[in-house]
């Protein structure tokens, strides 16, 4: 004698207010941060980018090499790069299926590791050297 019990609602109904089964709400409030955090910085760099453009290579070479917009400038980088990752990733886990979305989620990870790398290695070339 089994003791199930039978259950009159939907599928649906079940499952609304179940909550998500993974991460999506830990993954939704850091990108919200990182948007968040993106728009001080975001206004730090076109600051520094105006007035950056009427000097010529040694005098922005000089500035850059000044410690508050060498390190606005990583920081827009490396907080804008995060949020793509982040941003990449949950358009990959929602519309990648199969063995596919492994690989395309490493794809994401390296190429933003390697682009953050390569910002971080250019601003500090033409701020430090």
């Amino acid at each position: 004698m089994t003791t199930e019990r039978k259950s009159f609602r939907t599928p649906l109904g079940r499952a609304i207010n179940s909550g998500s089964s993974r991460y999506g709400t830990d993954e939704h409030q850091v990108l919200k941060l990182s948007a968040v955090a993106m728009i001080p910085l975001t206004i730090g760099f076109v600051w520094i980018l105006l007035t950056l453009l009427p000097k010529d290579y040694n005098a922005v070479r000089a500035e850059l090499g000044e410690p508050l917009p060498a390190v606005i400038v990583l920081l827009f980088a490396a907080v804008g790069i995060y949020h793509m990752q982040i941003g990449m990733r949950a358009v990959i886990i929602d519309y990648v299926h199969g063995a596919t979305r492994e690989w395309t989620l490493i794809a994401n990870a390296l190429f933003c590791l390697a682009i953050g790398a390569l910002c971080v290695y250019a601003i500090l070339r033409i701020g430090f050297v």
